[in-house]
């Protein structure tokens, strides 16, 4: 009797100390895998809580086909996932809510296209880090892996440019470091094909119905902001910019890409700019801000005033 006594006191005895761990350190946090083999152990994964220029353009990529409605941030947030799982459906893939190879693939970014970030890898990298160490930033192994290491030799390298110090290797970085070569053959490198579709797109909304020499202008525009210390790093940064083009918000967005955008973009990143560097442009008959009408005129094209 004694010893079924003693058995039912040492289950309860157990059971309490169970419970007072469980409240005293709590339930362990769940581990998230993908079940899928959408896999980039490799490669920084897009999902909940990433961010950066991989994620701006995933977002980018979403908005122009649909799927994501709110602000391109660069944050890998709720809004973008539950983004991400959508256009997963409706592309058969697995739908987990994270960007892997699979999915970045079926929306048109190339892996091996993304800026160099946290995770990246490649020659790319490895050119960053041989440039970074000949100047006294880097002083690791050149081993093609964008790491801690790579990242904080970039922020240093981009504090004293004076460019925003986010640890992303973005075209502004790129060209202050020496890569891609000089002139148009440099700001061409740095651009992929998602670039040139935002572009062309861009282009067709807010030119519509000018000259070709009317849509380069306007393209030229947003490839100078790109290179501008004062606007963002990237063209989906500068043409999401709040309140930059209020083409992205109208009706125009949504109309067909013209064919002439497409080669005006093209031209673009080919170095054309008959702006003569303009970062600004109106149209006079629209525009009532006074300080646009006070920036210094460069050229007159079509029913756009370009400026600087």
């Amino acid at each position: 009797m004694k010893e079924k006594i003693f058995g039912k006191k040492r289950v309860i005895a157990i059971t309490l100390i169970c419970i007072i761990m469980v409240l005293t350190i709590g339930v362990p946090t769940a581990i998230y895998f993908s079940d899928s083999n959408d896999s980039e152990t490799v490669q920084t994964l897009s999902k909940l809580g990433s961010r950066g220029e991989e994620v701006r353009q995933i977002q980018v990529k979403l908005k122009e086909l649909g799927y994501y409605n709110a602000t391109v941030d660069g944050v890998y947030g709720s809004r973008t996932r539950d983004a991400v799982i959508a256009f997963q459906r409706s592309k058969g893939l697995t739908a987990d809510g994270i960007a892997g190879s699979k999915t970045l693939s079926a929306l048109g970014i190339g892996v091996s296209q993304t800026i160099s970030q946290l995770g990246s890898r490649g020659e790319q990298v490895r050119q960053i880090q041989t440039k970074l160490k000949s100047l006294g930033f880097y002083n690791a192994a050149v081993d093609g892996i964008y790491g801690a290491r790579t990242r904080d030799a970039v922020i240093a390298f981009q504090k004293s440019k004076g460019l925003t110090a986010d640890g992303i290797a973005g075209p502004k970085t790129l060209s202050a470091l020496g890569i891609g070569g000089d002139g148009a053959s440099s700001n061409n490198s740095a651009y992929n094909k998602s670039d040139v579709n935002l572009l062309a797109k861009v282009i067709s909304a807010e030119a519509r119905g000018e000259s070709y020499t009317g849509q380069v202008a306007v393209g030229a525009v947003i490839l100078n902001r790109v290179a501008h210390a004062s606007f963002p790093d990237t063209i989906s940064g500068v043409i999401y910019q709040p309140g930059a083009f209020t083409c992205v918000y109208d009706s125009n967005w949504n109309e067909p890409v013209a064919a002439s955008a497409t080669r005006a973009a093209q031209d673009c990143m080919n170095g054309q700019d008959p702006t003569g560097g303009a970062i600004y442009y109106y149209n006079p008959a629209k525009t009532t801000n006074a300080w646009m009408k006070s920036r210094p005129i460069t050229i007159t094209i079509g029913s756009h005033i370009f400026c600087k």
